[in-house]
């Protein structure tokens, strides 16, 4: 029996000395990652009057340095590469749960794509996982089968592979990001790209409900915490949607702000600001980000 207990307390300690050591790992995780938006929000250290949210579109296409100059308001890039709406609704509600609320939201929108069924555009939670020693964000990932209820209590069901590792990730070119949150691509452009027009049929058919419900939400959250909402519809090397615009309003209020980018300027032809068709050079997103501020400072 003696022999037994102490069995019993030795796998205590030494499971003591291991939930420890995991938690060296997992309190490490955020010092490795190079893009710290989301850690300074659950900080309340995202104070800005304007933000920007939506997936590369947002992230390459809009200056958002250029915005706070041109507009004389704070403004920060809060855009992620490969984020759905349903990501974009949650960036936004811990946005305004951790921080002071901006006074403006610009959503840009992924035209033809918001709210079918897109694989590469989805919730990213490959941004919370590193993150998840904060309970608010472990709580997200119990929520969406990420990880175990029992990682409220456990370092050992809580921890990743990937923390393991000391080293800081990896930062592809793409993913280099400005002091304002944006990704302002620079490089030489594709000259086999061509203008696109033919455009494929929308149908509603294809939207996925959840979006939706996300797109309503942001709009809602928008409206009672007095933010202002502006949608915002980036160039690309294409014939613009105008059916996808015509159902795009259907989901919005009429006195609600859409900013669609000039279709009738030609430079936005020229296929030297594209690194692709729907993703602009900065030389490019320097144009179309003044657009948005003579929008914003006409409406101010």
């Amino acid at each position: 029996m003696k022999l037994f207990l102490r069995h019993i307390l030795l796998f205590g300690v030494l499971f003591f000395v291991v939930e420890k050591g995991l938690y060296f790992f997992i309190q490490n995780a955020p010092q490795k990652e190079h893009d710290k938006r989301l850690e300074l929000i659950l900080e309340g250290k995202m104070k800005k009057d304007i933000v920007i949210i939506g997936s590369s579109r947002g992230a390459n296409n809009i200056s958002a340095k250029q915005l706070e100059d041109e507009t004389g308001m704070s403004c920060y890039n809060l855009s992620y590469r490969g984020s759905s709406v349903v990501f974009h609704e949650f960036i936004l509600k811990t946005l305004i749960l951790h921080n002071n609320k901006p006074k403006k939201v610009l959503l840009v929108i992924d035209n033809g794509y918001q709210f079918l069924k897109n694989h590469s555009l989805h919730f990213r939670f490959d941004r919370l996982f590193p993150l998840k020693n904060y309970s608010y964000i472990n709580d997200k990932l119990i929520e969406n089968n990420k990880k175990s209820y029992i990682s409220n209590f456990l370092y050992s069901v809580k921890i990743n592979r990937e923390d393991f590792s000391l080293k800081p990730k990896r930062v592809y070119e793409v993913n280099v990001m400005t002091s304002h949150g944006s990704k302002l691509l620079s490089g030489k452009n594709n000259e086999k790209l061509d203008y696109k027009s033919e455009i494929k049929s929308y149908d509603i058919n294809d939207e996925e409900l959840h979006k939706l419900n996300s797109f309503k939400a942001i709009q809602e959250m928008c409206s009672k915490n007095d933010i202002n909402l502006y949608f915002v519809f980036t160039p690309g090397l294409m014939s613009f949607d105008n059916d996808f615009l015509t159902r795009f309003k259907e989901l919005v209020n009429a006195d609600e702000k859409i900013i669609v980018y000039d279709t009738l300027n030609k430079r936005y032809k020229e296929k030297n600001i594209y690194r692709d068709h729907t993703h602009m050079f900065s030389n490019g997103a320097e144009i179309f980000t003044s657009e948005i501020s003579e929008f914003i400072n006409s409406n101010k």
